[in-house]
């Protein structure tokens, strides 16, 4: 087996003392090192103490069951970004289901394989590094973006979306708040229509903490994780807000809304279905309305009067 870097940390939670032991071996093999735990409560008081790379768990034990043991788990800041893989003979896809619900990534089934087993892992390990440097770099750029799951739970945020999104003041952290049910359904559409990566921007609009948002669609973190952005739309459609505030015109309002969403002049050309030469004779006029020099300057304003409607 690959060797992986002792400082991997894998907690296994199974009722079972011969799988605890196989998997054990197996992992500590390819170069992890493990912690076991024989019951939910048990896993819940490791992970207070020691925060693991990624977390075997077993669906089906008595008391508290991998499912609302993942739930807690899950409850945990430190643990958002951990991957749970559930391991069962249960393979119905209700079950399959349940254990995504719960926070999990994977859905393993036994009698597990245990080369099977430890690709899957290396696998879920890489992905949460990298979401995490994701949410490192994009919580740095204070934007309105927000990171959620298929199942519309808000796994990041930067301080900018979650003022927006749950009403808190800039600075506290995501709390498993939830995106509104039509919103899960456009983001799953969007997914089914066009594949694992639909194109950015597409948006729609819906009520949160009082306030009417509109939601565009920013790109993938990892294979259940998507990014949107966020803008507050109450005071009107973006590009009226922006007509209005700027005294622009309706194309000039609609590129100068394509930049506050970070769109390139090649995106916004191929959107507006306009050559990428004009979009920049829009953006010359639009940097003189706005008495700026660059893309980035107008993008704030522009960010800050729609924020203030």
């Amino acid at each position: 087996m690959i060797m992986n870097a002792p400082s991997e940390t894998v907690l296994v939670v199974d009722d079972t003392p011969s799988s605890l032991g196989m998997l054990t071996d197996a992992l500590e093999e390819a170069g992890y090192t493990v912690l076991v735990a024989q019951d939910g409560r048990k896993a819940l008081d490791i992970a207070r103490r020691v925060t693991p790379d990624a977390i075997l768990m077993d669906a089906v034990m008595p008391e508290l069951d991998g499912f609302e043991t993942s739930k807690r788990l899950k409850a945990f800041e430190a643990l958002r970004d951990v991957p749970v893989l559930f391991m069962t003979g249960l393979s119905e896809t209700e079950h399959i289901v349940r254990g995504l619900e719960a926070g999990g990534v994977d859905y393993i089934t036994k009698p597990v394989d245990p080369e099977e087993l430890i690709a899957r892992l290396r696998v879920h390990i890489s992905n949460a590094r990298n979401s995490h440097s994701a949410h490192v770099a994009l919580d740095a750029s204070g934007r309105f973006l927000l990171s959620v799951d298929l199942s519309g739970n808000i796994c990041w945020a930067t301080p900018q979306a979650l003022e927006l999104v749950e009403g808190r003041p800039a600075g506290e952290t995501a709390s498993g708040g939830k995106l509104p049910a039509p919103t899960v359904e456009w983001l799953r559409q969007l997914l089914l229509d066009s594949g694992k990566a639909p194109q950015m921007g597409r948006d729609t609009v819906a009520s949160m903490s009082g306030r009417e948002l509109r939601f565009s669609y920013a790109g993938v973190i990892s294979t259940t994780e998507h990014l949107l952005r966020v803008v507050e739309v109450a005071g009107g459609e973006p590009t009226d807000v922006l007509k209005a505030a700027f005294n622009l015109t309706e194309r000039e309002a609609e590129v100068l809304s394509w930049i506050a969403n970070g769109k390139s002049n090649k995106e916004i050309a191929a959107i507006l279905e306009m050559s990428p030469r004009t979009v920049n004779k829009h953006l010359d006029r639009i940097f003189g309305k706005l008495g700026v020099e660059n893309r980035t300057s107008a993008a704030i304003l522009s960010l800050r009067k729609l924020l203030e409607q």
